[in-house]
């Protein structure tokens, strides 16, 4: 394809920018920075995952969450991949994709503004009034004296790479950011910039005149970009989940340090003396140290760990349900419960404080399996109680096959999502049964 010719642009005065981007019509998107990177009236612009790389076990976190929240809040989009980037991508991880906006204020906004973000360690106390120690990523945007730059993207172009429009991604009655921010996603990308043909131009302007563009339009500062949990249902979830402990320098080691599951940049005061039952401060506990069976289980049983990333990965949904180092704990225990070092929080339980923590094979008859969630209630600092939800049924066959079973006694959300997870962590824990050094 041949590529546009890229106009240079400058304007130095509000009504000029005003003229200018009104004269490139309803067919184009924008994107805003404070530095140009690339050759002159050559942009380079690549996604987040370039630039910063990846880290296996924060992607799939994230990715797991991002499903989660799509499932508890927008649930025609829950199995999409791109929306999924989308969540990763504006709250605060990384992505496949460039984020770019059909609003030309909001690129106004962020080439007027630079990003910074500080640690910040706050004392608050568990629900029992124990004291902890919080660390947070606090950010913020900062106007700064300079040149802006806005460039021009052909939308039909763009569509040609991918494009993604996540004006549906709402939840009505509320703003989250992707819709305060009119957000589009231009990819997915490998390891390539946007292509040169996407682009119509660039126009580089005072910063000082770009933050009066955009506040003319009612961007007046950060929120209005980055609304608070009051108005984002999707921020409240993430910021809601379990917080892991981690380790901190002499001088306040006597006190358990926490960060948040998901370390996401957070743009507004998130202070509480004391938390919620709803806020689980994780330090490790194992079911047996509270408890010496789990609710729910059938005959016998055990209690086998398994790596974070059985729950966390994702294996083939279409791959046969065979299963024969877990057929052999079955068949030798009767119930199997298979349990991570970790706590997983599920939007659609609201504020209640149970998280899974692995997933368990309940045999209901010699060769009728249930499948279900390993599930502990966890209120601030310590684990309550540990038992298993309602499952879905497998009948083993002959040939070692597990085939899906209806049952009056079954879990009825009817979620595919749901219960297909628990047979990915089934995939991924018979991968671990049989060479359990690769995990390392």
């Amino acid at each position: 394809m041949m590529e546009n010719a890229l106009k240079l642009h400058e304007a130095s005065t509000l009504d000029e920018l005003e003229i200018m981007l009104a004269s490139f019509g309803g067919e184009v998107l924008f994107r805003g920075q404070n530095s140009h990177y690339g050759e002159p009236g050559k942009p380079s612009v690549g996604t987040s995952f370039d630039r910063k790389g990846c880290i296996p076990s924060q992607m799939l976190k994230w990715c797991r969450y991002s499903q989660n929240v799509l499932d508890a809040f927008i649930q025609e989009q829950r199995g999409d991949f791109a929306y999924q980037q989308a969540l990763l991508q504006h709250y605060g991880w990384r992505s496949f994709y460039v984020d770019v906006t059909s609003n030309p204020a909001v690129a106004a906004w962020f080439a007027s503004h630079s990003y910074s973000e500080e640690p910040k360690l706050e004392m608050s106390e568990d629900c029992d009034e124990r004291p902890v120690w919080l660390r947070k990523r606090m950010a913020k945007y900062d106007f700064n004296e300079g040149q802006g730059h806005l460039y021009v993207l052909d939308k039909q172009a763009a569509a040609e790479v991918g494009l993604v429009d996540l004006a549906t991604l709402t939840v009505e009655g509320f703003r989250p950011r992707t819709v305060a921010q009119s957000a589009w996603l231009i990819g997915p990308l490998h390891k390539k910039p946007i292509p040169q043909n996407c682009y119509i131009a660039q126009i580089t302007v005072p910063r000082s005149v770009l933050r009066d563009y955009a506040a003319s339009h009612g961007l007046m500062d950060t929120n209005t970009l980055f609304p608070s949990t009051s108005e984002d249902p999707i921020l409240k979830a993430l910021l809601g989940l379990p917080w892991d402990e981690i380790k901190i320098e002499d001088g306040i080691k006597d006190l358990p340090a926490f960060r948040r599951a998901l370390d996401l940049p957070e743009y507004h005061p998130s202070y509480v003396k004391i938390a919620p039952g709803s806020t689980a401060f994780y330090r490790g506990a194992k079911i047996l140290d509270i408890q010496e069976s789990i609710d729910g289980g059938a005959e016998g049983g055990i209690l086998v760990s398994i790596p974070d990333l059985v729950l966390y990965g994702s294996a083939d949904r279409n791959a046969p349900l065979r299963f024969p180092h877990i057929d052999k704990l079955i068949d030798e225990h009767g119930t199997v419960a298979f349990e991570a070092d970790t706590l997983i929080q599920h939007a659609q339980l609201g504020d209640l404080p149970l998280y899974q923590k692995g997933v368990g094979v309940l045999r209901r008859e010699p060769d009728l399996f249930e499948v279900c969630e390993l599930t502990v209630r966890h209120p601030g600092l310590e684990m309550t109680g540990a038992g298993f939800t309602r499952g879905w049924f497998y009948r083993r066959q002959a040939n070692g096959l597990w085939t899906r079973v209806e049952s009056p006694l079954e879990c009825s959300c009817g979620s595919e999502i749901v219960h297909g997870q628990h047979l990915s962590s089934l995939h991924i824990t018979e991968e671990y049964l049989k060479d359990t050094e690769s995990f390392n």
